[in-house]
């Protein structure tokens, strides 16, 4: 049986301290850093998925034609969340349940008002952008947030989910992954 432990307030409070000083979505549209190609490799590999190519959407158009785009890999979306779903029960075990959605909760609560007005703030800096497209980056964001959080709370500093949050702390919205490529904005 699994001992169940009180949360560790100082690391989600860490985690909160990275949300706010992440650079969301402020390098949307600009050319790729060898630090973005090397996290974005890095989380491709650790989902499964070792010889991807890194695209770039270089405006909001072209990433909302993106992410309608028929050509989607779903063995990403449901690697990710196998993986989400493994690390929240491992979470669960470890933890009283009010508490740990309870904190999930309003980490992600504070995240998305936070995200929102940033994605808001690049989507008008850069103009272009569908007033849904800019809920859905604030939304994708939010999740990213909740997936390191568990992942984190679970044990496993070393999930694609710190690669993916690496990526928009550095201002970036990894979209998914189309066909062979592993597409960033």
């Amino acid at each position: 049986m699994t001992e169940v432990t009180a949360l560790p307030g100082a690391q989600l409070e860490a985690l909160r301290v990275e949300v706010r000083a992440a650079s969301w979505f402020a390098a949307l549209g600009e050319p790729l850093t060898e630090g973005d190609r090397t996290d974005a490799v890095a989380y491709g590999a650790a989902l499964g998925f070792d010889s991807l190519e890194i695209g770039l959407a270089r405006d909001w158009p072209e990433a909302e034609r993106l992410l309608k785009a028929p050509d989607w890999t779903p063995a990403w979306w449901d690697r990710e969340e196998s993986l989400r779903r493994t690390l929240l029960a491992e979470a669960e075990a470890h933890y009283p349940e009010y508490a740990l959605w309870s904190s999930l909760t309003d980490l992600t609560t504070e995240t998305g008002d936070l995200v929102h007005g940033k994605a808001a703030t690049a989507a008008a800096r850069m103009g272009k952008a569908a007033a849904a497209s800019i809920h859905v980056a604030a939304g994708a964001a939010s999740q990213a947030v909740y997936q390191l959080a568990v992942a984190r709370l679970a044990g496993q500093p070393a999930s694609p989910f710190e690669s993916k949050f690496r990526l928009y702390a550095a201002g970036r919205w990894p979209l998914g992954i189309l066909g062979s490529r592993l597409v960033l904005f």
